[in-house]
């Protein structure tokens, strides 16, 4: 019973808080132990036959994701096409939802995996920001100030597909150049975006996510905290590991950790860099071949290592218990959701423990064969508020975006993020709500099968009752982008 305590119920605070910080840990060593056991036994036995009817291997969804499995398909079967790259019996991998990311399938040989394994981009861009420093106008800020700007970055694009192994990577490095700027007209930019899977044996799965950005613009891209660039460069980046292993024809367990964090370039603004690392262990069972039903739970150590050293230190670790579910609906839709509770403890012995609710959902889906659209949604604890000594503000969060083709070489994009952050108590005078709106509308058109030219117009705002926390501002692009 102790065992079974310590692995579901980790949000539950204890009176020894020393040991409460490692509860979770403790659930994953233990749950470690016994999937190590069960890899052991597994190169020996081969995995037992279904009795209960259609297997189901949600570590590796079939490419006819649509169609169950034939009655008389035993596991051991299903398992053995999984490891098929291709061909009307090709499979891919299954990355499980949660934390901002929606439950992904890639296939060897079919989709983005049907096109060249190696291509390279080089892409040259002019465009104009009407406030670059990214202020409000008042006094004790910089002032509004317009400049045209110039980037030029390389890319390339990485995509291996083995029976056991996927790798989908996008990079790009280069520079800016702001012709208007006092200082640093040019600065770096980059980004990285990785999608992994490997099949570790029939039974378990290793994958990845990994995104980050290196800019001097703001975003709202990483949804588990809000990030505001007033002049500088800086680094955000989230990222997702999961340890999937099937225990059963319908339950398997996704052992994970996570990395957020952002780091600023000018020292005046590194006492808001935050690094946060999530371990969570999470309950899956199968109910259909199209719904899994999930119970999680997540232990996070909230970190801001530039804070004041005068000040009380605003670390905090964060305890969650929740519930949802990863949908596969169709090949064209998935989806995840949970929702749950969360009690937040902080380092500070003065600050006392606080509680929220909690709840993400992330949504793909394929309109048609000409047309996507995403969306994600997180409420609960804000991480990310450019307020450092408030670590109880609770924010809502979310993005939507849209990719239409409309005729074969012209293609259209619209983007929407909306982010809404609550002071909390122990804000004081220090704290005020803030509103963040970024919009975006672009077109890319392809001029032969290696040139194609686009064009973009962002919309950003920022709205408080705090007057330094708030601007506006409008980022227009055209460019080119050649792919060899």
């Amino acid at each position: 019973m102790r065992i079974i305590d310590l692995l579901f119920f980790p949000a539950i605070p204890l009176k020894n808080s020393k040991f409460m910080l490692n509860r979770i840990p403790l659930a994953c060593a233990v749950l470690t132990l016994c999937t190590s056991a069960a890899f052991a036994q597994e190169t020996s036995t081969p995995p037992a036959d279904s009795s209960t009817g259609p297997a189901v291997s949600p570590l590796i969804a079939p490419s006819g994701a649509t169609k169950a499995a034939p009655a008389e398909t035993t596991s051991v079967e299903v398992e053995k096409k999984t490891l098929v790259a291709g061909g009307e019996e090709g499979t891919g991998f299954m990355l499980p939802g949660g934390m901002g990311y929606a439950p992904l399938d890639f296939t060897p040989g079919q989709g983005r995996f049907d096109r060249k394994p190696l291509t390279f981009s080089t892409t040259a861009q002019v465009g104009y920001d009407d406030n670059i420093y990214s202020t409000s106008g008042s006094p004790l800020q910089a002032p509004v100030k317009g400049s045209m700007l110039t980037s030029l970055s390389e890319g390339v694009d990485l995509l291996l597909a083995q029976s056991r192994f996927g790798l989908s990577m996008g990079a790009n490095a280069g520079g800016q150049y702001y012709w208007n700027r006092d200082t640093d007209k040019l600065t770096p930019t980059g980004s990285l975006n990785t999608v992994l899977g490997y099949k570790i044996t029939p039974r378990a799965q290793l994958s990845g996510n990994i995104n980050a950005m290196y800019t001097t613009q703001p975003t709202q891209s990483v949804v588990s905290g809000l990030t505001r660039s007033e002049g500088g460069a800086y680094l955000v980046g989230s990222s997702k590991f999961d340890l999937l292993y099937n225990w059963a024809p319908r339950f398997y367990t996704d052992s994970f950790y996570s990395l957020n964090g952002t780091a600023q370039q000018s020292q005046a603004l590194q006492t808001s860099d935050y690094i946060n690392q999530t371990f969570g262990q999470s309950f899956r069972y199968s109910l259909t071949q199209l719904v899994t039903g999930v119970f999680e739970g997540r232990y996070s150590r909230l970190t801001y290592p530039n804070s004041l050293s005068t000040a009380p230190s605003p670390d905090s670790n964060t305890y969650f218990a929740l519930t949802g579910c990863d949908l596969t609906l169709t090949r064209r839709f998935s989806g995840s959701f949970r929702v749950g509770a969360t009690t937040r403890h902080f380092d500070n012995p003065d600050q006392n423990s606080s509680s929220a609710p909690y709840g993400e959902a992330s949504m793909n889906y394929l309109l048609s064969k000409f047309s996507t659209v995403s969306w994600d949604v997180r409420y609960g604890f804000d991480d990310g508020s450019s307020n450092a000594n408030s670590q109880t503000s609770k924010s809502l969060r979310t993005g939507v975006s849209f990719t239409q083709v409309l005729t074969p070489k012209l293609r259209g994009n619209l983007g929407l993020n909306y982010t809404h952050v609550s002071p909390g108590s122990d804000t004081g005078i220090l704290g005020a709500k803030q509103d963040a709106v970024d919009a975006t509308v672009g077109g890319m058109y392809t001029l032969s099968q290696s040139l194609s030219a686009f064009a973009n117009y962002t919309h950003m705002r920022r709205t408080s009752p705090d007057a330094l926390q708030g601007f506006t501002k409008n980022i227009y692009y055209l460019g080119l982008t050649y792919q060899y």
